[in-house]
């Protein structure tokens, strides 16, 4: 499997450095509205885990296998780091109304005790614990991290 998939990855990729452009291209994300973008490019960040501006083999196996393989908790925490736009470690009021937004249009209900949805910040233990407790919520999140299409593709 993982033979087939840096097969793909070269032929699509030679120099074996994806390029967010490239990303784009890969995955048949062309033309999206500004909002999609600014997620795509967030994503492309976030499997970026060297940050140097491309994703290498590794970093895309790492991604492929999170999403196909990867536990719940997992999934969770990369979602996490994901809407962690300016990486400081907690998703803020901006950051979080971005994923009600985006993913969650009736609203979050798992907000810990003690945490209203008017809250400044969730640490990624409020937002695992959270998560896990909102099955609504859950089912949203991973369906938007089911990329059967693309393992299809590839």
């Amino acid at each position: 499997e993982i033979h087939h998939w840096y097969k793909k990855f070269m032929k699509e990729c030679p120099s074996g450095q994806l390029t967010e452009h490239e990303f784009k291209q890969f995955f048949g994300l062309r033309g999206l509205d500004p909002e999609a973008n600014e997620y795509i490019e967030q994503m492309f960040r976030t499997f970026d885990m060297n940050k140097d501006g491309y994703i290498d083999f590794m970093e895309y196996v790492a991604a492929l296998s999170l999403v196909l393989r990867g536990k719940m908790e997992q999934k969770l925490r990369w979602y996490f780091k994901l809407y962690d736009v300016d990486g400081n470690g907690c998703i803020d009021r901006h950051e979080l109304l971005n994923i009600i937004k985006v993913r969650h249009p009736r609203g979050l209900s798992f907000f810990p005790k003690g945490k209203s949805q008017h809250t400044s910040e969730l640490s990624l233990e409020e937002f695992v614990e959270g998560a896990r407790k909102d099955e609504e919520f859950m089912e949203v999140m991973m369906k938007s991290l089911d990329l059967q299409h693309i393992v299809a593709m590839i």
